[in-house]
């Protein structure tokens, strides 16, 4: 099996998602490539898997987006042409930063009828997908799960020391959030709900490069208003992110919307509760980690949720590590790998088309089930 993949391993050092799950499907006997585009544009693979075609509408230009989605197009249909598959996993289902609204729209509409399969993170993530492009709901999906980052992101530091290096006071309530800093992430809503926390002693900590200018002063802004607050608005390297989530008590994500969160995932595989909305697949992961791991919140975070999951993070009994069988990468790759091999055979059989991951890493067979007519 040939795979190209877009991308396939050159954003380790920004988000290892994609890194460590090719990597994993080498050892599973896929041959994967990056797609360069003259790969694609041949048909030189028996896949094309790509992840993030949205993030093309996240450019200011018009001109760059315009000849960018018809090249796009362009190369999706040769490849096919050549009998090449499409396979998307749908990690969005809108740009972001919503730039150009009409061109994303238009997109979407040539581009979907030439995905012979999706993949979805969670099940919520399939039935907002569902929801969001009702022409795929009766099109082959499957349920495949983000994998954990235990591997990628490590740290020889336990609390105490994270905390001295930090310069943050050994026993006082520390919140973090990290990550890009986008409006939909919603973070000012976390640095007011904080103003609300009483402890003088608490300490809130802001990692991460805001993705304009105007959010970055009005997080500066906000954060000049209460000594408590650290911010540290740039991209951190991998070391620098172990470090602040390794000193953390709780990992807070106020985000406004959200389909899936790499985030979340991040902060339990360095062993820290997190506070997420109940929205997409959040409550979901609550109920694969378990509540004693991911605190859900309904609405907008208030200042009171904020202390109450403080006091919980730092008192409710958990285990020493969180539990991530269900998120591991050598059942992840053997799924994607038997996802690429049903869309090559064209296997559209009505009761063989919306398929789940066995939760069990041990499991390794696909469990399939029929969805209700809508």
């Amino acid at each position: 099996m040939r795979v190209l993949a877009s991308p396939a391993l050159i954003n380790r050092w920004l988000n290892p998602y994609n890194w460590l799950l090719n990597t994993h499907l080498e050892h599973e006997g896929v041959d994967v490539y990056g797609a360069a585009p003259w790969r694609v544009l041949r048909g030189q693979a028996d896949v094309w898997h790509v992840h993030w075609p949205d993030h093309v509408f996240n450019q200011t230009s018009a001109a760059r987006v315009a000849l960018r989605t018809r090249a796009y197009l362009h190369m999706a249909r040769e490849g096919r042409r050549h009998g090449m598959r499409l396979v998307w996993t749908v990690h969005n289902l809108r740009a972001h930063d919503g730039q150009h609204a009409q061109m994303e729209e238009e997109f979407w509409r040539e581009f979907l009828p030439l995905v012979d399969g999706f993949i979805h993170l969670s099940e919520a993530g399939r039935d907002a997908a569902f929801s969001r492009f009702r022409e795929i709901s009766d099109r082959p999906s499957w349920v495949i799960p983000h994998g954990h980052y235990r591997t990628e992101y490590v740290t020889t530091l336990g609390r105490e020391a994270a905390r001295a290096k930090l310069d943050l006071p050994e026993h006082a309530p520390v919140v973090l959030y990290s990550g890009r800093i986008r409006p939909y992430k919603n973070v000012p809503a976390l640095l007011q709900a904080f103003a609300s926390v009483a402890d003088p002693s608490a300490r809130c900590l802001v990692t991460g490069a805001p993705a304009s200018s105007e959010l970055r002063r009005e997080i500066e802004l906000m954060g000049q208003r209460d000594a408590r607050v650290r911010l540290d608005l740039r991209h951190l390297r991998r070391r620098e992110l172990a470090t602040a989530l390794s000193a953390s008590d709780l990992v807070v994500l106020p985000y406004r919307e959200i389909l899936n969160s790499g985030s979340a995932l991040l902060a339990l595989s360095l062993d820290r509760p997190v506070l997420v909305p109940r929205r997409g697949a959040l409550a979901e992961l609550a109920d694969q980690v378990g509540s004693s791991w991911v605190r859900c919140y309904d609405g907008d975070l208030t200042g009171s949720e904020l202390n109450e999951a403080l006091e919980w993070a730092r008192h409710a009994p958990r285990s020493r590590r969180a539990p991530l069988a269900h998120f591991a990468w050598p059942t992840i790759a053997r799924a994607h790998r038997d996802v690429y091999a049903s869309v090559v055979k064209r296997t559209a059989d009505q009761s063989t088309r919306h398929v789940n991951i066995p939760l069990a890493i041990e499991a390794s067979r696909w469990i399939p089930r029929r969805r209700a007519a809508r």
